[in-house]
Order: structure tokens, then sequence, then C-alpha cells
């Protein structure tokens, strides 16, 4: 379930690049807002009825949540609110936030990185792998220097021999190969970005074991599920219910039919709040949040954009 959300207010407002903004957030009651770990992410409920999910910059450890935000004009309303309509002085509701992007504590080296707005998480991580007194390298990639937006802050506590900034523009790409380095079983190596880059990271460590990579996504499929050719038979064993579910139909919008639909809040298959066990049958899978082991394990179901592949499915709902 998701955790209830609570009421902050922008306390900074502040743009940093052409398209980033840098917001703070304060507790609306004054109260120290609660901790999170490097790496987790801020669900944000707008005002204009929206749910997005941002990046932390920081854990949190002056009572106050630090974001960055892309304006993408191209944007669906989320980031098109918070940095043309938004200031200091508006109030949000948030949940708590969420670590699907956990940072190990026993490598024994580190490489992040991130394209563009993807730093975002990573600057958290760099901050705390330096407190920790690891060794850690991070890789800013960006199609031109002045889009770096946080380049100042990661040189506030990185020396320049573990930062690297790459300006596509200037300088080309980089081959996914040279980003990663060699594989190698003590490194930790993290990476948040456009789907572009990720993909071209996991194909170039497609030889690596499963989870050497770690990845963070800002958003899920791009594609609705494809159509099934034949309806199949929904089977929900806790609730005792049975459903068919149609050829041109989402699974969440079958379960909302039958009464019995979860929280969801993406419906992109990122934000992990529709999963479902899955009991029998399996799973055409188009979430972004598990790994492929995990894909195959067929455990759980993302529902708002993963289907059936037989003709019929047994969840633990």
């Amino acid at each position: 379930m998701t955790a209830t959300p609570f009421e902050v207010v922008i306390d900074s407002h502040q743009r940093l690049s052409s398209a980033i903004y840098q917001i703070e957030l304060a507790a609306a009651d004054g109260d120290a807002l609660p901790p999170a770990p490097a790496g987790a992410h801020l669900e944000v409920h707008l005002p204009n009825g929206l749910v997005r999910h941002y990046s932390l910059l920081d854990d949190a450890r002056h009572g106050r949540y630090r974001i960055g935000v892309l304006h993408d004009p191209a944007s669906r309303g989320g980031s098109t609110f918070l940095a043309e309509q938004a200031g200091i002085g508006t109030r949000l509701r948030v949940s708590e936030p969420q670590d699907r992007f956990p940072l190990a504590d026993d490598r024994q080296h580190y490489r992040l990185i991130g394209g563009g707005i993807g730093i975002t998480p990573l600057v958290a991580m760099a901050r705390r792998l330096v407190e920790r007194g690891d060794t850690v390298e991070v890789h800013y990639l960006v199609r031109h220097r002045d889009e770096a937006a946080f380049l100042d802050e990661l040189r506030a506590f990185l020396p320049a021999s573990q930062l690297h900034l790459h300006a596509s523009a200037t300088q080309g790409r980089l081959a996914p190969h040279t980003l990663l380095g060699d594989y190698t079983p003590d490194a930790g190596v993290y990476a948040c970005g456009p789907e572009s880059l990720l993909g071209a990271l996991t194909d170039a460590a497609q030889a690596w074991p499963p989870g050497a990579l770690q990845m963070e996504r800002f958003r899920g499929a791009s594609q609705a599920p494809a159509a099934r050719t034949t309806p199949c038979r929904i089977e929900l064993a806790r609730s005792d219910k049975q459903f068919t579910l149609a050829e041109d139909e989402t699974l969440l919008d079958g379960l909302a039919r039958a009464g019995a639909a979860p929280d969801s809040l993406c419906c992109e298959g990122a934000c992990g709040t529709c999963g479902i066990p899955v009991l029998e049958g399996e799973v055409e899978h188009r979430d972004v949040l598990q790994s492929d082991a995990e894909k195959a394990a067929n455990d759980i179901i993302y529902v708002c954009v993963s289907r059936p592949k037989g003709e019929r499915l047994v969840l633990d709902l």
C-alpha cells in the first residue's frame, strides 16, 4: 500500500541551468522531515492531481528534502508545474522516501555513471561513499558543459581525479565499455540516466553476473502492452474472484473492473506500487524495475504494464 502523504512547502526554488531546477522542501509544520538513504526517491503529489517521482540529492540530514527537476517541454504537467508555476511557499504533498536503488556497503570500489538529470541520486550516493571512506569515481554525462548543473556540488567533495565530466557535443560519446570498465566482483557500478544510455550499458554488461550493474530509470515502458489475440482467465486466490481479461484491456483495468485494483501511480512500470505476487501462469514482463533474472523467476507482476502470456494467470490477491 502507498504510504500516507504529508504536507511540505517549497522553501527554496532555484534555476541552475537552462532546463534544470533545484527545489528544497521543508515540512509544513516546521518539523524535521524523515531521513532518507542515499539514492532514494520522493513521491510528489502535485496540486494538479499528478504524482511524480524525483530522486533526492542528499539524505535529508538537515531535515529537508532537495530534488532536481528537469523541465521537459514535452512534460505532461509534472515538471512544467514545478518549474513554471511553483515557487517559494507552494505547498505540496509527498510520501516518505522510497529506496529502490540501494547502495551496497560491501564493495571495494564504486563507479557511478549519471546521464543528465540522472546524476541526482548519484550525488547523494557519492557524498555518502566519501563520508564512509570508500573509493568512488563519478562519470557525469551531458550534451553541453553548461548543462552540468550539479558539477560544482560534486567538485566540493570529490577530488578532480575521481570526477569525470563528459560533454558529448564537444568530446563525442564515450563507448559503454569505457564507462563501465572491466568487471570485477569487488566493484559496485551504478547508473541512472536516459534509456539510450542505460540500454547501451546493459548491452555492454551482458556477460556480467546478474546484479553487477545496478540501474535506475526515469520512467517505465514507453509503449502500451501489446494487445493479446485471445482473452485470458484471471484468478485471484485470496479473494476467490475470477474474471476474463479482454484482448485490449490492461490487467490493471481488468482488476479495477473486478473490484480488486491495487494502488497504482506511474502507470509506466517504474514506481513499483502495483506489484502483485504471481502464483501460476507466465507473464510478459514490461516493467523496468526487475532484473532479467527476477523477470525469469516470474514471482511478481506489475499490472499497469505487464500482461499474462498464456490463457490463465493466478495472482496472490
